[in-house]
């Protein structure tokens, strides 16, 4: 009782709540990665439609170099953001940015992320075979310190240099290409891409369910064009009453929708056999919305 009082209070906050928003959805990034050599960063955000997605440059660890960044927006009210980045610290490091709301060139809101990586060391030569031609030798006194001076002003200068030349390129977000599948094929990939993410595994339950419901919004989008990117629950089960592909299902998208709203707001621990019937009631509803040539068998990934 206690967790539906909990659930119900959060819901008619959201609902009273017109503030922009932006979240986190996911973020992927590797564990250890080598000093100096590139690796992908990957964020999937929701938020308020109709606003831009922006990233905090100065919000950057300075750890890492950007090379490359780009974004791609996957419905009104989600988009993903991918980073590749080179760190120059060994040991642990976090990479933080931090992606701003934006309308008419005002910040509306913000959502922040750090992700913790291990650098290890670049791996080296190392053959006990190889030795020098000749032994080194270190000039005595006053001369040894000048050319000292002088290596370490060359050094400082050529790393100062590089470090302007890369921050003068201009980090270009480029737009990816649109998915040409139709909404519902997509929706299913999606759902089979998420079984096989390790959440579940992990007991990532409200990130799980956080991505479940997020695809049927997107699906709404693709497929029958109803932007529900920011509708609570109850919303969305309003405007479907008229719908005639959608009013049939009410009962199927009413469950589906509490399921995932007990486990993302009321911390509610879901069964196997509840991800399960989540699971087909969602494909249920792809296909009983998708056209008759073009909806698949149904089938749930154990």
């Amino acid at each position: 009782m206690k967790k539906l009082f909990t659930l119900f209070s959060l819901l008619f906050s959201f609902a009273l709540c017109g503030a922009q928003e932006i979240h986190l959805i996911e973020q992927k990034a590797a564990d250890k990665v080598p000093f100096a050599s590139p690796f992908a960063l990957q964020f999937s955000l929701s938020h308020t439609p109709g606003y831009e997605v922006t990233v905090d440059e100065n919000s950057l660890s300075k750890d890492f170099e950007i090379t490359q960044m780009s974004a791609k927006q996957n419905s009104p009210g989600t988009l993903t953001y991918d980073f590749t980045a080179l760190p120059f610290t060994l040991g642990k490091s976090t990479f933080t940015v931090t992606f701003n709301l934006v309308q008419n060139g005002r910040t509306a809101a913000q959502t922040k992320t750090e992700e913790y990586i291990d650098i290890t060391p670049a791996k080296t030569f190392n053959d006990k075979n190889l030795r020098e031609i000749r032994n080194p030798s270190i000039p005595a006194g006053w001369l040894a310190w000048l050319v000292a001076a002088l290596l370490l002003g060359a050094l400082i200068y050529v790393l100062y240099a590089w470090h302007k030349k890369l921050h003068e390129k201009k980090l270009s977000v480029a737009a990816a290409p649109e998915d040409p599948r139709p909404g519902n094929e997509i929706a299913l990939s999606q759902i089979d891409a998420l079984l096989d993410s390790g959440l579940w595994e992990n007991a990532q339950y409200k990130v799980f369910y956080n991505t479940l419901t997020d695809i049927l919004r997107e699906y709404l989008w693709r497929q029958l064009k109803i932007d529900a990117s920011a509708d609570t629950s109850a919303e969305i089960l309003a405007r479907i009453k008229t719908m005639p592909k959608l009013a049939p299902l009410r009962t199927q998208l009413r469950q589906f929708l509490s399921s995932g709203d007990l486990v993302k707001f009321a911390k509610a621990v879901p069964s196997l056999d509840t991800r399960n019937r989540d699971i087909q009631l969602l494909r249920e509803i792809i296909v009983e919305t998708s056209p008759k040539e073009l909806a698949p068998s149904q089938e749930v990934k154990k």
